[in-house]
């Protein structure tokens, strides 16, 4: 299996690097520039309201962020499931990027569900060639990846073990 958008890079259990010491890393996008994803098991308990100065009200209440990365960690990413949400971003098949305030309010009025949405604080970056060079050394293992554990806001706590094992996921909790 190659790197690409859509699959989970699984932390090795050699894996040294404290940033991603047992961590389960979504394939945002891989290309020859490089590549780019976000850390899907590193929740964070912190309300939106905390972490986002303009967020919209009817989330402001609720801890749908994870830690995303090491790079850029005051920068956050709005990931959802709803492609056709007004001024976001598709980043591939079933997930987007952001999106319009007032319209993002009116879709999660009654706060986050299956399709997200979930904040990412930071991300995680590697210049071209580096990701498989480390994949090469044996610091990744890739497996399929799965837009619901993307967007979990209370994540599987043993989702790392169980792709290090080659198993398979749960259903996700929504809260």
């Amino acid at each position: 299996m190659e790197p690409a958008a859509g699959l989970f890079l699984v932390a090795a259990p050699e894996l040294g690097d404290s940033n991603f010491m047992r961590s389960v890393v979504y394939l945002l996008e891989h290309h020859a520039g490089g590549s780019l994803g976000v850390i899907v098991n590193r929740p964070l308990i912190t309300p939106l309201c905390e972490l986002w100065e303009e967020v919209p009200s009817p989330l402001a209440g609720f801890a749908a962020a994870a830690e995303g990365g090491p790079v850029e960690r005051h920068h956050g990413l709005l990931l959802h499931g709803v492609t056709d949400l007004p001024g976001s971003q598709s980043m591939g098949p079933g997930l987007a990027l952001g999106g319009d305030l007032e319209r993002i309010a009116v879709r999660w009025s009654a706060g986050p569900d299956q399709q997200g949405p979930r904040l990412f604080l930071g991300h995680s970056g590697w210049g071209p060639g580096q990701l498989a060079v480390e994949i090469a050394q044996g610091g990744w293992i890739l497996r399929p990846g799965h837009i619901e554990a993307l967007l979990a806001t209370s994540p599987d706590p043993h989702l790392w073990e169980r792709l290090v094992a080659g198993g398979g996921l749960p259903i996700p909790s929504l809260n």
